[in-house]
């Protein structure tokens, strides 16, 4: 696997894989864990946000896409064609994002 992972995930990923095994929960590691926690996280990468965004900078996206919906005129009829997503489709998309 050639793609970046994010070595906090991995890690995380091994440890929880080696600890199913140990316990006897689940058999399906090789001689490395490190490929079946690589192949997990290729998997989580299209439903987790990047791991490096803290809470806080969620947060400071989600009061940004509210305040940039709020203003007419800043987000006016050419927004939608310039991000893909209406104001409804930003609302619902901020309401994702942690409050604090």
């Amino acid at each position: 696997m050639n793609e970046p992972y994010n070595a906090t995930i991995i890690q995380t990923l091994i440890g929880a894989l080696e600890e199913l095994e140990r316990d006897d929960d689940v058999i399906l590691l090789g001689p490395s864990p490190r490929k079946a926690a690589e192949k997990i996280a290729s998997k989580l990468r299209s439903v987790v946000p990047n791991p490096g965004l803290t809470p806080e900078e969620m947060h400071g996206l989600r009061l940004l896409i509210l305040h940039a919906i709020s203003s007419k005129s800043f987000f006016d009829w050419e927004m939608p064609t310039l991000t893909g997503f209406t104001a409804t489709q930003f609302q619902e998309i901020a309401e994702k994002l942690p409050r604090e």
